[in-house]
């Protein structure tokens, strides 16, 4: 794990311990995954890039190179997406967190851009 570029005001710090646990708790998937992520917050917040590599991860905040996967979003819509329970990847339509988090995307609070394989395996690491 690294922590790249920091800005006024941003949230790498914050979203470095959350991919860093998801990296902990989930090691081969994380080795395993080659994708960079831009997290993009409606608020005054800059975008976060992170880049999985193999055995390195960078998490900085700016907006990503060539991102396989663009999140946009609010801050707390976002955290909703992370705690949601998941089968598959996807948040679990049994439970109501679950549920909650479909919401987001349905009602396109929260905007995926990029392959759906590359979306569920970044939420399958980072799910708190």
């Amino acid at each position: 794990m690294r922590l790249g570029s920091l800005r006024e005001g941003g949230l790498a710090p914050a979203i470095m311990v959350i991919i860093e646990r998801g990296v902990q708790r989930r090691p081969a998937q994380a080795r395993a995954l080659r994708l960079e992520v831009e997290l993009q917050m409606e608020d005054t917040y800059p975008p976060i890039r992170i880049v999985f590599g193999g055995d390195s991860v960078l998490v900085e905040d700016g907006p990503a190179v060539a991102p396989g996967l663009r999140i946009s979003g609010s801050l707390p819509d976002l955290a909703a997406m992370m705690v949601a329970p998941t089968i598959g990847g996807m948040p679990s339509p049994m439970d109501a967190r679950g549920r909650a988090a479909i919401g987001l995307f349905t009602s396109r609070r929260v905007r995926i851009e990029g392959r759906v394989g590359a979306l569920r395996s970044f939420v399958s690491l980072i799910r708190l």
